[in-house]
């Protein structure tokens, strides 16, 4: 898979948005909410609206250095769908395939155009095309279902939502649209995935008698139709007689369905083998390219805009920005907004999910690999020198504490969240304890205490349950950061 492609559309990564896992899909592919999993890695994310997301910043960035000529063409056509342009988006796209007849994604646009000026038949085409090309491509069946039910294909268009649940369990769009033909039917529907599932596949058998479940469907060629149901003959003409609230299941004919429920079976494979199929098929020229755009990056694009280094464990945050881990873990303890758009990032803070940024890391282990082996050990050796105890140790200035005696802290200044979270990373899980003496700062005398539990409040505050280890004896004073 091209490094810029989207995991799962495999088209170039188009508003890119970042999960709180860290990896990242384009903004059409995850459809109205955050599904309840991550399609990746399978962690458990929380449900929410997706267009309360940023697009991620620093990928679109890239993307557009990488692919200027795609990503123009894309923008406008983009501007025209919104402003419900059709023609003028369905003449942009045209254009943009004879220049780049690869972008297979510009017939996902393609589709659309066609879609708002009622050519389904154009738009289906396109569809099947680009749904049998890339199988695990919900939001392909999706588009593919809609236009179904705007062609007065109420069962098709049940088939394509059902496949839409098989590959995305929680993906809302397809639910709402199972909901509205069940619910016109007198069915009641389930909230669950797989009930809503199984309440399908019941009322499929029941709509028409299959025998064989065999068969497959596949592209022919790319300029033909392809997963080629019997839909040529049926134009433009029927497309808005049948509106989304009356549809006529009387038109539908017994063998399309039955080519269509055969397809079904396939959304049961495992991914890796879903994945085989899909690099089984010819994707132009489009990724060899695309690695070839990869080295008009620098260096200097990954910059973190807190440390001004090479980002070290990128973190993106809700509002698109990207910062090091450590840099914006800091810029939290002082300010709960964003350092760059002032955006507030309460919620952000409260959950403490500060995963890399995946694909931003991949992309840099793949063009600077010694420039990264060498932040890293920056990184480490710094971390090496907190965690040398006989050398340095942080001193915190509050009381005087004695060896074995339990010391708990409440702990809300910025300078000392920051030190106990170091204290827990390097593994330490030590400091030390000094009164506060006035003229040096802190007294010459003190006792080293050791973390025996940490726990961290949602403001940032922290509970520390610590006890005396040892006294000693301050021989220098000085300051870090």
């Amino acid at each position: 898979m091209d490094i810029l492609e989207c995991p799962l559309c495999l088209f170039l990564m188009c508003e890119p948005v970042t999960m709180a896992c860290g990896h990242t899909f384009c903004r059409r592919c995850v459809g109205g909410y955050l599904p309840s999993k991550c399609p990746v890695c399978k962690e458990r994310l929380k449900q929410r609206d997706v267009k309360s997301m940023k697009n991620n910043i620093m990928l679109i960035s890239v993307i557009e250095k990488c692919c200027p000529d795609e990503t123009k063409t894309k923008y406008q056509v983009q501007e025209k769908l919104k402003s419900n342009d059709f023609t003028e988006a369905l003449r942009i796209a045209n254009e943009g395939l004879h220049l780049v007849p690869h972008d297979q994604s510009l017939k996902v646009y393609r589709a659309e155009a066609n879609w708002g000026l009622m050519h389904f038949s154009d738009a289906l085409t396109d569809l099947d095309y680009l749904c049998c090309l890339r199988p695990n491509w919900t939001e392909g069946f999706l588009r593919k279902g809609n236009v179904l039910l705007e062609m007065g294909q109420q069962t098709d268009a049940l088939i394509q939502f059902h496949r839409c649940l098989k590959l995305q369990a929680d993906f809302a769009p397809a639910k709402s649209q199972i909901k509205k033909i069940l619910e016109a039917e007198g069915r009641t529907v389930p909230e669950e995935g797989s009930c809503i599932l199984q309440v399908v596949s019941e009322y499929l058998k029941g709509t028409c008698p299959i025998t064989s479940l065999s068969g497959s469907q596949g592209p022919t060629h790319p300029d033909k139709q392809a997963c080629g149901d019997d839909r040529e003959g049926k134009g433009r003409r029927e497309a808005h007689e049948g509106s989304k609230a009356k549809y006529d299941t009387g038109t539908e004919c017994c063998l399309s369905l039955c080519q269509a429920v055969s397809f079904l079976p396939a959304a049961e494979e495992d991914e890796e083998m879903m994945m085989r199929k899909e690099d089984g098929h010819g994707r132009g020229e489009s990724g060899h390219s695309r690695e070839k755009t990869l080295s008009v990056l620098t260096v200097s694009d990954f910059e973190c805009p807190l440390c001004i280094r090479l980002f070290y464990e990128p973190a993106s945050t809700p509002c698109g920005h990207t910062f090091c881990k450590n840099c914006i873990e800091r810029s939290l303890d002082h300010n709960l907004r964003c350092p760059l758009c002032k955006q507030p990032l309460q919620e952000y803070f409260k959950n403490r999910k500060y995963n890399p940024t995946i694909l931003l890391q991949d992309i840099m282990t793949s063009l600077f690999p010694s420039q990264l082996a060498e932040r890293k050990q920056v990184h480490e050796t710094e971390m090496a020198e907190l965690s040398n105890l006989t050398k340095d140790i942080p001193i915190f200035v509050c009381t005087v504490a004695y060896p074995g005696v339990p010391c708990p802290l409440h702990i809300f200044e910025p300078r000392y969240r920051l030190m106990m979270r170091r204290c827990m990373d390097t593994g330490t899980k030590k400091f030390g304890m000094c009164s506060y003496e006035h003229g040096k700062g802190f007294s010459d005398f003190g006792c080293m205490l050791e973390i025996l539990s940490l726990e961290v409040l949602p403001d940032g505050r922290s509970f520390v349950d610590a006890v005396g280890v040892s006294r000693f004896k301050v021989l220098r004073r000085g300051r870090r950061q």
